[in-house]
């Protein structure tokens, strides 16, 4: 350790170092070096070999796996201290534009690059410790939290896990079932998936799409663009047929094209609708989600595309009520597809995503630490399931790449209700966000009473990510990310622009070392 008599001292642990523990971390060091008299010993545990990235932006995944955020959304610092992706891009010798859609790799080259820097530029009362172990355990131990392995005890605890599809095991009675397919290296090599098998993927979604990627184009395939499309040219080594199936059928919409997309409406439009939505939420503080926020959505979707009154409402009813079969998924991704490439006119299903899209800052800060009523957290959850798959969609080349593959018949759409005896089933799905899928050390903490969990399923935190029980704060342990989805919305993001919690849990840090040491000074007069 390396501090002055007379300084406030605290002992930290950030369990889980992918972006959101990057972002902490970078926090905490700003904090610190605003606040000499106070020092702090960090121990950041992460198990993937590439800290800031972590497991999901792992450097070393095949390229043709693909971010779903533009390159100019990503930027891992906060008031301009650092580059931004593309400006770091730049700086080695890649130029990238701001609406493109990089490989996940080149963002774990980037986050990795980033958490060299704090670690690198730390001031002198913060020192960082690096664990590159999973932690199975977290006890409280007088007071403090004592974290196994290693049995370190300290002051403040943040866990920042994230997604936990690797910590799945294969069930017994599938013996030729993947958990998960990533790391894709691993887990979708030929020796596990031989050439000319048949794959079935449980899911149909962003990580289906990456299953089949990997399994086509990684595997040395190649798509040739068209107009209106791709052509695929085989290299021998793709399973015979990827099949997925899902419980509703229902696909995600392609994002749109930017070059080749006429937007119905402006950027003007849009600023005075999201004014208007903003001073509502604000004035109106007995708002609830099922009969204010939800009908002004609609309605404003309605106005984007010059629709009738109760057009959104019906479509949307339509859409999240029906289970489709092969022939309706083929269509509406082919619709999708042309919407995005501006082949056809914006229907209201992207008017509604769209809408969503642009109001989700805005539903962010209006939801956050917000306990819904249990009928308007019901109705919050279906309207934001349906909008994961009309908003926050797959770059719109990833949806041709699909219709190509299926045209070829590498692809099957005729199996969505999982009826296909496959040699191999690849779970293609993600653990639900919030409280539904915890490993340790969060399961353990909820557990022994550590944890409580609210109405819209998430582990409930308050505006400084300190964990709540019964309104009360757990004293020293924090949570942000994705086992909070729905006490804090919109966790799945690189933003650093939508959330200030890093910032807001280190200065809380910062305040209980003051608090600490003031205690200690007056208790030794």
């Amino acid at each position: 350790m390396n501090f002055h008599i007379g300084q406030a001292h605290r002992e930290i642990a950030i369990v889980g170092c992918g972006p959101k523990g990057l972002y902490a971390l970078d926090s905490l060091s700003e904090a610190a070096r605003k606040t000499p008299s106070h020092s702090f010993d960090v121990h950041v545990f992460e198990e993937s070999p590439n800290p800031g990235a972590g497991p999901i932006y792992d450097p070393g995944q095949p390229n043709v796996l693909l971010m779903n955020f533009p390159a100019g959304k990503i930027d891992a610092w906060t008031g301009g201290r650092g580059p931004d992706l593309q400006v770091w891009l730049m700086s080695q010798g890649k130029k990238v534009a701001a609406e493109e859609y990089v490989p996940r790799a080149v963002v774990g080259q980037y986050l990795t690059w980033c958490f060299g820097q704090v670690v690198a530029n730390a001031p002198p009362n913060l020192q960082i410790s690096i664990h590159p172990v999973r932690v199975h355990d977290v006890r409280q131990f007088q007071a403090r939290w004592m974290i196994s392995p290693g049995s370190i005890v300290v002051d403040e605890l943040l866990i920042c896990t994230g997604h936990q599809d690797w910590c799945r095991t294969r069930r017994p009675h599938l013996s030729e079932e993947i958990p998960s397919p990533f790391p894709v290296d691993l887990a979708l090599t030929n020796a596990r998936i031989p050439p000319g098998t048949s794959v079935a993927c449980k899911g149909f979604a962003l990580t289906f799409l990456d299953t089949m990627l990997a399994l086509t184009e990684g595997r040395g395939g190649s798509f040739a663009p068209l107009e209106q499309g791709y052509v695929y040219h085989s290299s021998g080594l793709e399973p015979q047929l990827i099949a997925p199936f899902s419980r509703t059928g229902r696909p995600m919409r392609a994002k749109v094209d930017v070059d080749r997309f006429a937007r119905p409406q402006g950027e003007a439009y849009w600023e005075t609708q999201l004014d208007a939505f903003e001073a509502f939420l604000s004035e109106k503080s007995s708002a609830t989600f099922t009969s204010d926020i939800w009908p002004s959505i609609r309605q404003m979707a309605e106005r984007t595309i010059n629709s009738a009154p109760g057009t959104a409402a019906a479509v949307f009813t339509h859409w999240q009520g029906s289970v489709f079969d092969p022939e309706r998924c083929r269509d509406e991704l082919r619709t999708g597809f042309e919407i995005a490439l501006g082949i056809r006119p914006p229907d209201v299903l992207w008017a509604l995503g769209e809408t969503w899209r642009r109001c989700y800052p805005h539903l962010v800060a209006w939801i956050n630490h917000h306990d819904l009523p249990e009928t308007d957290a019901a109705l919050f959850r279906t309207v934001a399931t349906e909008m994961e798959r009309l908003a926050f969609g797959p770059p719109a080349q990833n949806i041709g790449k699909l219709i190509c593959l299926e045209r070829t018949g590498l692809v099957s759409l005729n199996h969505l209700d999982g009826g296909m005896a496959a040699d191999v089933t690849v779970d293609a799905t993600i653990p639900p966000a919030g409280s539904a899928a915890l490993s340790q050390p969060l399961n353990g903490l909820m557990r022994d009473g550590h944890l409580s969990v609210g109405a819209l399923q998430g582990i409930v935190v308050n505006g400084r990510a300190q964990a709540l029980v019964n309104g009360a704060a757990t004293p020293g342990l924090s949570i942000i990310g994705r086992a909070t989805e729905g006490s804090v919305l919109g966790n799945d993001t690189l933003s650093r622009a939508l959330h200030d919690l890093p910032e807001r849990w280190a200065a809380n840090v910062v305040h209980a070392a003051r608090a600490g040491r003031e205690t200690s000074l007056e208790q030794t007069a």
